[in-house]
């Protein structure tokens, strides 16, 4: 009847504990998971724009709202250590105090006579015993709240609707030219971006897609790409792949030889080759060539730099498409115009669309799509269009008015 007792006072009370401790917890551990990644999020964010912040001295503001984020994260991580702390201390508690119930009720009834000493020892033992499970299942159940909010937080991502391949959507051209037909997009819960979009871009062609801001231009080629999917619209391009260059390069960190390989198997004479064309002659001088390694985003390297290295690693697979989101902006004339030329003797079969905003590299274009809020108005060579649109040449003196005012 003693250990009945203690039995019967201590299974309960670890039970309450065990369901108290995790409907407390689980609060505590998915505030704290979530705080986890926003922290993560945020120290990434400021890391990458470290120079942004330097430049407007918003050091003290991140530095705050870092803090800001990690006080909570710490909030969330103490409140649940102290209470698996108090649980833990309990699990240790209760059979002890049970133990000591156990021994007072069995003392009086060994004084009465109605149990021995040896009787009582063995109840203590026995209960011993039973209580040492209770005490394993209690620090297991400690655990599972914090893997629970693991759990979740994987089972999240997990389910998280996964979006087709936009390439994969992609047609294939017959003849190698590119055809779009009736193309629309529209970002999510934003406004259209490109609208009826109809273009036939001839094999080998070079084309110039000009507009002002926000009329779909990289969206464009990123419909091309296969980097979105279209609303509605069809898009052929033609065989032999198709190759991107944005407007702002992103180099990995690594040698600038395997920024351009990005793990292809390609002859030494290929990167060679793609360097040339690109104007990328300053590997060579660089303390280990093309071997010479360069930081995360091309640290080291500058803007046009980066932006040739970025144009050689397009040319390197000898795509039959090749997209140049105004890749050229960060090179003077002269070097942009020794580019342009390499890229229409040395590929002459590559079909090349190039965002432009430079009318002299637009009139060296085959072609010239101008686009309008996310309308193509005209479609022709430069000088046609300067001569019809009145809007196309409002555009262009406006460029080139633009840049008269910033050079030197």
């Amino acid at each position: 009847e003693s250990w009945m007792a203690s039995w019967m006072v201590a299974f309960p009370i670890m039970l309450f504990l065990n369901v108290y401790y995790q409907r407390r917890v689980e609060q505590f551990f998915d505030t704290s998971q979530e705080e986890l990644g926003q922290l993560s999020a945020a120290v990434l964010e400021s890391f990458e724009g470290v120079s942004v912040v330097k430049a407007f001295g918003a050091e003290a503001r991140e530095t705050q709202r870092l803090a800001e984020i990690a006080y909570r994260l710490r909030v969330a991580r103490v409140g649940a250590v102290r209470l698996r702390s108090g649980f833990e201390a309990m699990l240790d508690a209760v059979p002890t105090l049970a133990n000591i119930l156990l021994l007072v009720l069995g003392a009086y009834r060994v004084r009465a006579g109605a149990m021995t000493l040896g009787d009582l020892t063995g109840f203590v033992f026995l209960f011993s015993l039973l209580a040492f499970p209770l005490r394993i299942i209690g620090y297991a159940l400690s655990e599972l709240p914090h893997s629970s909010a693991g759990y979740r937080r994987i089972r999240d991502l997990l389910e998280d609707p996964l979006e087709p391949d936009p390439a994969l959507g992609l047609g294939v051209s017959d003849d190698g030219a590119v055809h779009l037909r009736g193309l629309e997009y529209a970002h999510p819960e934003s406004r259209d971006v490109l609208r009826g979009v109809e273009l036939d871009v001839e094999a080998g062609a070079t084309v110039a897609v000009v507009g002002a801001t926000g009329s779909g231009k990289t969206t464009l080629l990123h419909v091309l790409a296969g980097l979105v999917a279209p609303d509605a619209g069809t898009v052929a391009v033609p065989r032999g792949g198709t190759a991107l260059v944005f407007q702002e390069p992103f180099l990995l960190a690594g040698t600038v030889d395997s920024n351009v390989r990005m793990g292809r198997s390609v002859d030494n004479s290929a990167v060679t080759e793609a360097l040339r064309i690109a104007e990328a002659s300053f590997v060579a001088d660089l303390p280990d060539g093309g071997d010479t390694v360069v930081g995360e985003r091309g640290v080291g390297l500058s803007g046009g730099q980066r932006q040739r290295i970025a144009l050689a690693r397009a040319l390197v697979g000898q795509p039959s498409l090749l997209l140049l989101d105004d890749t050229t902006s960060a090179l003077d004339p002269t070097t942009e115009a020794r580019v342009l030329a390499n890229l229409r003797t040395s590929l002459s079969g590559t079909t090349v669309i190039a965002v432009a905003s430079r009318p002299s590299t637009i009139a060296l274009a085959d072609d010239v799509v101008y686009l309008d809020e996310g309308v193509v108005v005209a479609h022709g060579r430069h000088e046609h269009l300067m001569q019809t649109v009145p809007a196309y040449r409002q555009l262009m003196e406006a460029f080139e008015h633009d840049r008269e005012e910033v050079s030197p």
